[in-house]
């Protein structure tokens, strides 16, 4: 009777052993950025004026602050992709492209990011509120929505503050139509911002 346990012990361990080393089919990780680069000056402004603005690193609400792609089947329940991620979270990826709205937009003498240690006559904070692919309807949604603030870095006074949104149909219900919905949001939102930031920093240089 021992003998019989020892060997089936012995067994049991090959076996255990066996499953441990044997490959495992996992799906690929896939990633993706967003990188919808304006083709053409999104504000008619040939005047280059003497002012700076410092555009910083968006702060994203909670749940949105990962790399994680986000996804809505039922209302006010984020759930998130497991084999699909952004390469950064969103919110780090929306930096570069608000800035070089801004350098498109040909009004700034300089249009600087985060981190920055010199001066700047203004400065455009944005809140990641909503990034989510929503499959509440027969065909999928992606939803950007961003808060933005503009200050007088002089007075540290509020100029303005605003909360801007694009809701853009995907191709189809998978997660990189998602993707290709989520850079469109993105040139609308960050062209409506800049729009927005140049806008008011010329009424309040004119309220000098």
């Amino acid at each position: 009777m021992k003998s019989i346990k020892t060997i089936g012990l012995f067994l049991s361990i090959i076996f255990i052993s066996s499953c441990s080393f044997s490959p495992i089919k996992t799906a690929p990780l896939s990633t993706y950025t967003i990188t919808h680069w304006p083709k053409k000056t999104v504000v008619s402004q040939k005047t280059i004026s003497a002012r700076s603005i410092l555009v910083t690193t968006p702060v994203a609400s909670p749940g949105y602050n990962s790399s994680r792609m986000i996804y809505v089947m039922i209302p006010y329940q984020l759930k998130s992709f497991g084999d699909h991620r952004w390469v950064a979270p969103p919110a780090e990826l929306l930096l570069p492209l608000m800035a070089n709205r801004l350098r498109a937009t040909g009004y700034f003498h300089a249009v600087v990011t985060s981190p920055f240690s010199g001066g700047a006559n203004y400065q455009l904070n944005m809140q990641l509120l909503t990034l989510q692919q929503e499959f509440l309807q027969p065909t999928s949604k992606v939803r950007l929505t961003i808060e933005a603030t503009l200050l007088n870095m002089t007075t540290g006074h509020v100029i303005a503050s605003r909360v801007f949104e694009s809701v853009v149909s995907a191709p189809e219900n998978n997660p990189y139509s998602g993707v290709l919905a989520t850079n469109i949001a993105a040139h609308n939102v960050l062209n409506q911002i800049a729009r927005f930031v140049v806008k008011n920093v010329r009424k309040s240089s004119l309220r000098r």
